[in-house]
């Protein structure tokens, strides 16, 4: 039996990793400071390598409205490469927070992303929401997908005169 993966052809010039992180409680603190901690800690690793985070947005600047972090291009390209030479990439994308059913991330994969978006279109390669506390205040979920890596790299000729 051969296992088969969903195939993932990733632009190293123009495609981005994007997560997309929101509250989505309904409780209100008495005021935003209060709990100042209240907030999401999320992480995304490639090959359980980490490209972002651990990185944490508080409960008060995610109400306004969605944030958007996208993944630093060098690390991404570096553990991508490294990918590409077993065809195989693990995601993996790992989020705490602190009140059950508050915190929820997605991660996309996008081209040419002007960095001006605030609403992400389409569906997301992975999804977090916790739905279940580990305890009174806590909550943490990860979601994990494998994938076929397909590179695309262009050559840059340089011109020298």
């Amino acid at each position: 039996m051969e296992v088969v993966y969903p195939r993932l052809a990733f632009d190293l010039d123009r495609d981005a990793f994007v997560v997309w992180l929101r509250w989505v409680s309904l409780e209100r603190p008495l005021s935003p400071e209060a709990p100042p901690s209240q907030g999401i800690r999320v992480e995304l690793q490639l090959n359980r390598n980490a490209v972002l985070g651990p990185t944490i947005a508080y409960r008060r600047e995610l109400e306004p409205a969605p944030r958007l972090y996208r993944v630093p291009r060098s690390r991404c390209t570096e553990v991508l490469r490294v990918a590409a030479r077993r065809g195989v990439l693990d995601v993996q994308l790992i989020i705490h927070g602190s009140i059950a059913n508050a915190p929820y991330a997605a991660l996309y994969h996008v081209r040419d992303d002007d960095g001006e978006l605030t609403e992400m279109p389409g569906t997301p390669l992975l999804q977090v929401q916790p739905s279940t506390p580990g305890d009174r205040w806590h909550v943490a979920g990860q979601a994990n997908l494998r994938v076929q890596l397909d590179l695309i790299e262009r050559k840059h000729l340089r011109v020298l005169a």
